[in-house]
């Protein structure tokens, strides 16, 4: 499993706000996203990363063509999520149908959207208070 990535809290010139809902502390609220990384809670994160309801990991992955079931593996034993939504940068361009086939496999759902559908998606998925675990691609 990837360690997580230190976050910074360098200032953002500029970033895209995400409307987002209060968090008791704990839970991994995306508040925006530009410049090749996210602004979780108060904190920016650099690259591509993973998100489970209260931990964020690095991901390897710079590229949709990157994406595979593997990437997906030990996340699954950390969290058992109704869902997993993969945010691919922009627009989905395929079905990327093996890593639906391994999903329905594990009887898990999956979502795969732009980086920004995700990044909306992610916040009203945690205030229902899902279980979820979430792929996003880095928008440059």
């Amino acid at each position: 499993m990837a360690s997580p990535n230190a976050p910074s809290n360098a200032p953002i010139d500029k970033i895209i706000t995400v409307q987002s809902f209060e968090t008791d502390g704990k839970l991994k609220l995306l508040r925006g996203y530009a410049g090749g990384g996210f602004q979780v809670n108060d904190a920016f994160v650099t690259g591509s990363i993973i998100l489970h309801p209260r931990e964020i990991h690095t991901c390897p992955v710079s590229d949709a063509s990157q994406l595979s079931h593997e990437l997906f593996e030990p996340h699954l034993t950390i969290v058992k999520p109704d869902m997993v939504l993969i945010g691919v940068g922009g627009n989905p361009t395929h079905l990327y149908q093996p890593i639906r086939d391994y999903f329905k496999q594990q009887a898990i759902g999956v979502d795969i959207m732009s980086t920004s559908s995700a990044c909306r998606t992610w916040n009203v998925l945690l205030s229902e208070g899902r279980q979820v675990v979430s792929c996003l691609i880095a928008i440059p």
